[in-house]
């Protein structure tokens, strides 16, 4: 629009030009002419009554400061240019003057109007030919307009269909990057299984059938696949928070638990991933029954889209994996007392609260709110009914066979050994590499998604502590056999510290 409206200025200009100087021409063509008229009625007059005397032109408007052109000098007669004829001689003296008179009366225009006269007929083809390119160049600006302007109409429609579409659009892109992604994860998984030796199924001893759920976990002493999956069973108010934000935020892995099914995303047909919280999220809830269903639907395990998968159920997780998609178990533990203690504090008065805060420590660990033997019932399946010595071996068989255990108060140590297990490491820039070492260091410290009410454990003989005990007592032998179990998978999966602080202690008590 700024080209066009700049063409129009100039050709306006050009226009108003053309106009001043046919003014100014007809101006001066219309005086010439009735000088003209004067000057040759005023010659014949003189010629009719033989009076051939010079006449002075005052009425001549045209001046040069060019010299006047010398007469033609063909090679011809002298006599011709050479006149003895003064009459001839006198007119041909006087050319400055304007006229040339004839014998014969005659009157010839001068040189200088000849000049005049040539040049306004040159003047005129150029106003012409302007006049004309104007003309075009109007016609063409017209064109040009009307060309920008339907052209403007299209645009505004097609913006109009897209802007109708568009939602559309960007969900069709979106599953077709999931799907492309989904794609080149099971590719990669089926050329990766091309190279490896087929798995096998778990042959279940007579006794252990209660494993029978768990078979598509790996057992720890079994070599890593890379079609397997990491699943963290999370103990909750045992640090498991920390230990996402950690996989998350420090290592920059990609989780599957409930944030990725903010926003909408639970309805999404296709696995993809999304990002919440400088965080990557595969959009699929595996906290929740229902959400454990539609990402085996989706399969999940098999799209390898998640580096750690998180959920508090452990039996329903297994309908995630397969005999070709194997998941490999990890865990946090907290002493049962520490945690029923802090879940009280949670459920009372924490942001989520949903226990009357009224209720007492007390009155929690009698049955009023308090969860009874949660990680035994958790393992097992046992939801309800009470808890036998029997859970508590199924349990402890369990986390021998299917976990790599960790605690929250050896945190650093925890996070090598998942690391390790998982078959993570740190990122080969130096620099980077730092910043996640600080990063785990500070989450370590401060955790995550802690009380905001100080409170104190209730010390050992109080009726708070008896109570607690009594309702935990199987967590509470589990947790024993999981510190003896940390201790014995120091071998394969421990730093080199804490390799080193075991072969000291073992040469210290002899063992």
């Amino acid at each position: 629009h700024a080209i066009i409206e700049e063409h129009l200025h100039r050709t306006i200009r050009i226009l108003q030009v053309i106009q001043q100087r046919n003014f100014l021409h007809n101006k001066m063509d219309g005086y010439e002419y009735r000088s003209l008229k004067k000057g040759l009625m005023s010659d014949l007059h003189h010629a009719s009554s033989g009076r051939h005397e010079k006449k002075q032109d005052h009425h001549q408007t045209f001046h040069t400061n060019f010299p006047m052109p010398e007469p033609p000098q063909p090679n011809l007669s002298p006599s011709i240019y050479n006149s003895s004829d003064s009459h001839y001689n006198m007119k041909y003296n006087n050319l400055n003057q304007g006229h040339i008179s004839t014998r014969s009366g005659m009157v010839f225009r001068s040189a200088d109007s000849t000049n005049r006269a040539l040049m306004e007929i040159e003047l005129k083809k150029k106003e012409a030919r302007m006049k004309k390119r104007a003309a075009s160049l109007i016609f063409c600006l017209f064109v040009v307009a009307i060309a920008i302007l339907n052209i403007t109409k299209i645009e505004e429609a097609a913006m109009m269909n897209n802007s109708q579409n568009e939602a559309e659009e960007d969900t069709v892109s979106s599953l077709q990057d999931a799907r492309a992604s989904q794609l080149k994860s099971q590719i990669a998984a089926l050329q990766i299984n091309e190279v490896e030796a087929p798995p096998e199924e778990e042959i279940i001893e007579e006794g252990q059938e209660f494993l029978q759920p768990f078979r598509y976990f790996a057992d720890t002493t079994t070599s890593r696949r890379q079609s397997d999956s990491n699943f963290f069973f999370h103990i909750p108010r045992s640090g498991g928070s920390t230990i996402k934000e950690i996989a998350g935020k420090c290592l920059r892995k990609t989780l599957a638990s409930e944030v990725g099914v903010r926003d909408g995303h639970h309805e999404d047909v296709m696995l993809q991933v999304v990002e919440f919280d400088q965080a990557k999220y595969v959009n699929v809830d595996t906290t929740s029954i229902d959400g454990l269903h539609r990402s085996a639907n989706l399969g999940l395990a098999a799209s390898k889209l998640a580096d750690m998968m998180s959920s508090s159920y452990f039996e329903e997780v297994g309908m995630l994996f397969d005999l070709e998609h194997k998941g490999r178990a990890m865990t946090i533990f907290r002493h049962p007392i520490e945690r029923a203690v802090s879940h009280y504090y949670y459920a009372t008065r924490g942001d989520k609260a949903y226990i009357d805060p009224s209720v007492t420590l007390e009155d929690y660990a009698q049955g009023n709110g308090i969860e009874n033997n949660w990680v035994c019932r958790f393992l097992t399946g046992k939801m309800e009914g009470e808890i036998t010595k029997e859970h508590l071996e199924q349990a402890k068989e369990i986390l021998r066979k299917k976990f790599i255990v960790g605690f929250l108060d050896d945190g650093e140590e925890s996070i090598y050994r998942i690391m390790k297990y998982y078959d993570w490491n740190f990122d080969s820039d130096e620099t980077i590499r730092m910043q996640q070492e600080d990063c785990i260091k500070d989450l370590l410290k401060e955790k995550t998604n802690v009380n905001d009410v100080e409170y104190e454990v209730p010390k050992r003989g109080s009726q708070a502590n008896a109570l607690i005990k009594w309702q935990t007592q199987f967590d509470i032998k589990l947790y024993e056999f999981a510190e003896k179990l940390f201790e014995e998978q120091t071998k394969e999966f421990g730093s080199k510290a804490r390799k080193k602080l075991l072969r000291k202690k073992k040469k210290e008590t002899g063992k």
